[in-house]
């Protein structure tokens, strides 16, 4: 099967896999941090998408070994630290998140964007179905059906958010 040019190759086609040449550590975090603020400073909105979770999918699929499930446990907790909110509910959600992306991340390259989007819709709605289902449990608070749309604006805005995170060198090598 090596030498079967039908199955696609990761390093042939960096958009769809794990980056040809890797992300350095500090772009990784540089990106982290900027979901990290833009999830704090849109948080007042129901409507917008996680960025963190989003950013925690981008660098599971591409770059497993930069980001993965003790990354999401502790964006969680920060997420959860931040919003005052049930600590460890975040962090569940990011873990599964990131578990999930992990066994569907060889499926998922075989996809574009938008493939991959709509193979991201159930787990950013599974992320938030166990945020939700803690909530009730804890603080029995229903946020409402539009508490929802985030996961879809973030299935919207998946092929954007996953080109911005792209490293420039990347970039240059894919065009």
């Amino acid at each position: 099967m090596k030498g079967d040019s039908s199955i696609p190759s990761l390093e042939q086609e960096p958009g769809a896999g794990r980056l040809a040449h890797p992300a350095s550590g500090w772009w990784v975090l540089f990106t982290f941090l900027a979901a990290f603020v833009l999830s704090i400073s849109t948080a007042q909105w129901f409507w917008m998408p996680n960025f963190l979770a989003l950013t925690i999918v981008f660098w599971t699929l591409r770059q497993p070994e930069s980001a993965g499930m003790t990354v999401a446990f502790c964006c969680g907790i920060l997420m959860d630290v931040i919003n005052g909110s049930v600590l460890g509910q975040q962090a569940l959600a990011f873990v599964t998140l990131c578990y999930f992306t992990t066994t569907l991340a060889r499926r998922m390259a075989w996809f574009n964007l938008v493939g991959q989007s709509l193979h991201l819709l159930p787990l950013l709605l599974l992320s938030q179905v166990l945020v939700m289902l803690v909530r009730l449990w804890f603080d029995g608070l229903w946020p409402g059906w539009e508490w929802f749309l985030s996961s879809f604006t973030g299935t919207l805005i998946w092929p954007v958010w996953s080109k911005l995170l792209v490293p420039r060198e990347s970039r240059a090598v894919s065009l």
